[in-house]
C-alpha cells in the first residue's frame, strides 16, 4: 500500500485487488507495516481523489532536471519528460495495467529495456510506424477492462497516421503516453501526452526516442550509469552523435537491429536480453550482421551512378535482388553502409564536397545526407515530403529526419521519382551554395 511518499505492508483479511483505492484504519505492526482493523474501498470520485493525492505526493521525488544530457533542447523538453516520469511512477504506485509497444529497432528496444526496468508492464514489438485502428482495438481487448489502463507507444505514434488509433484509445478510457522523435502530425503538436523533441526544435530527430525513454527512466530511479549506457546504444542505432557513442555501442545496436529484423511482430524483450548476455552468441551475430551488410553494399556500389555538380555528389543505386523484403540486411542498412563508404572516400581525398545517397528498390527509396549537404539546406524529410506532393500520382507517402528519409513509391514509378529527387537535390544545393557566397 502506498500514499505516494511511503510504501506500507498491510495485513488484512479483506480481499483487495491490485490498484484499489482504499481508506484504512488499523494498528502499527513494526516499521512501515499496518494491521488493518477496518478497510473501506473507495469508488468513483472518492477513488479518483485518492489517486490524485497519491500522484501529488510523488511529485517531490521526480528530479528538476535531466540526468544524462543537459543541453538547450533537452532542458526545454524536460517539463514534458518530467510529467511523463511522474505518470510512470504513479502508474507503478497505483498498480495500473500498462502495455508498452516499442518499435523494432535498436532505438526502440533500448528505450523499452529502460522503461521495463522501472515499471511492470507487458511489452511487445511493433514493426510498423503507424498505430492503426486495428492496433487500438487489439490493445482495448488486452487491457481495456483492467485497472486504469495505460498504453505507452515508444519510437512511433506521433504521425498523422496514428491519430485515429490514439483517438479510439482515449474514447475507450485508456490513457496513453507517446515517446517519439519522428516528425509530428498536425494533431500531435498540442497533445500533452506526446513527448517529442520536435515540439521544441525544428531539427530534433537526433534526440532519439530511446534516449528520451532512458532520460525518463533515470528520473524514475533507473541508475544513471545504466540509463546512459542504454541511451548511447539507442542513439548510435539511429545515427545520432549527441552522446558520443563508441564502436562497442555501435556493435550492440547492430546486433539488436539484426535480431529485430528476424523477429516477428509482437515479440517481447526477453529474447533480446538473452542474446545480449551471451558473449559468444553476441559476437557471432555481430560478425554475421556486419559481413552481410558489407557484401550487400559492395554489390550495390557496382550498379551505382553518380550525379556531380559544383558542391555535391549524389549517388544513386538499385537494390533489387540485393535487399529482399522482410530479410536481412534491409535496404536502409545497405544504403547507410554505401553512404558511409562514400563519406570515408571523400574524406580520404580531402574533397570538401557534400555527399547524398539514394538507394531504391521496386517500391521504396532511401535517402541519406551528410552534414555538408544539410548545411546547404538539403533536408531528407522535406525532400521526401516535397516529392510526395509534387508526384502525388506516383507516390504513396514519404518522410523521415533531417539527414535520413524514405519514400514509398507506387509500382513502376521508382525511376521517375529518383530522377525528380536528384533534380530537387541539385537545385537546392545550388541555391545553398549561392546563398553562402552572398
Amino acid at each position: 500500500m502506498t500514499d505516494g511518499r511511503d510504501d506500507y505492508g498491510i495485513i488484512t483479511a479483506e480481499h483487495l485487488h491490485h490498484g484499489d483505492a482504499v481508506h484504512v484504519e488499523g494498528e502499527p505492526a513494526g516499521e512501515m507495516r499496518i494491521i488493518a482493523t477496518h478497510i473501506l474501498s473507495a469508488v468513483g470520485e472518492r477513488a479518483d481523489s485518492i489517486r490524485k493525492k497519491v500522484e501529488e505526493n510523488i511529485v517531490s521525488s521526480v528530479p528538476q532536471s535531466p540526468a544524462i544530457l543537459k543541453d538547450q533542447v533537452t532542458q526545454s523538453l524536460w517539463p514534458l519528460m518530467r510529467r511523463a516520469a511522474l505518470k510512470l511512477m504513479a502508474a507503478k504506485k497505483l498498480g495500473r495495467s500498462v502495455i508498452l509497444r516499442f518499435h523494432g529497432d535498436a532505438d526502440g528496444i533500448c528505450g523499452a529495456f529502460a522503461l521495463t526496468k522501472i515499471l511492470p508492464c507487458r511489452s511487445f514489438q511493433q514493426n510498423s510506424a503507424a498505430y492503426t485502428v486495428r492496433d487500438a482495438l487489439r490493445d482495448m481487448a488486452a487491457i481495456g477492462q483492467e485497472s486504469h489502463p495505460l498504453a505507452i507507444l515508444l519510437d512511433f505514434g506521433s504521425g498523422e497516421n496514428c491519430s485515429e488509433g490514439l483517438s479510439l484509445l482515449k474514447a475507450a478510457g485508456i490513457e496513453y503516453l507517446v515517446i517519439d522523435h519522428h516528425p509530428m502530425g498536425r494533431r500531435a503538436e498540442g497533445n500533452a501526452s506526446i513527448v517529442n523533441p520536435f515540439k521544441m526544435a525544428k531539427e530534433a530527430s537526433r534526440y532519439t526516442a530511446g534516449y528520451l525513454a532512458c532520460e525518463i527512466a533515470a528520473a524514475c530511479g533507473l541508475p544513471e550509469e545504466r540509463a546512459r549506457a542504454l541511451a548511447r546504444i539507442a542513439c548510435i542505432g539511429d545515427k545520432s552523435a549527441i552522446l558520443g557513442s563508441d564502436d562497442a555501442d555501435a556493435s550492440k545496436a547492430l546486433v539488436l537491429d539484426y535480431l529485430a529484423a528476424h523477429t516477428s511482430f509482437g515479440n517481447n524483450l526477453d529474447f533480446y536480453r538473452n542474446v545480449m548476455e551471451k558473449q559468444d552468441l553476441f559476437d557471432s551475430i555481430a560478425r554475421q550482421a556486419d559481413e552481410t551488410i558489407e557484401e550487400a553494399a559492395g554489390k550495390a556500389m557496382k550498379g551505382m551512378k553518380t550525379s556531380s555538380s559544383e558542391k555535391i555528389d549524389i549517388a544513386s543505386f538499385p537494390l533489387e535482388g540485393i535487399a529482399k523484403r522482410g530479410e536481412w540486411p534491409p535496404s536502409s542498412k545497405i544504403t547507410t553502409r554505401v553512404y558511409d563508404k562514400l563519406r570515408a572516400r571523400a574524406a580520404g581525398t580531402g574533397a570538401r564536397r557534400a555527399v547524398a545517397c539514394i538507394g531504391y528498390t521496386d517500391r521504396s527509396i532511401i535517402i541519406r545526407l551528410d552534414d555538408a549537404a544539410a548545411s546547404m539546406g538539403l533536408n531528407a524529410n522535406e525532400l521526401a515530403m516535397s516529392v510526395s506532393q509534387s508526384m502525388a500520382d506516383f507516390v504513396e507517402g514519404g518522410g523521415g529526419h533531417a539527414k535520413a528519409g524514405a519514400i514509398r513509391a507506387k509500382p513502376g514509378f521508382v525511376k521517375e521519382i529518383v530522377n525528380e529527387l536528384i533534380r530537387q537535390m541539385e537545385a537546392k544545393a545550388a541555391d545553398g551554395a549561392t546563398s553562402k557566397k552572398v
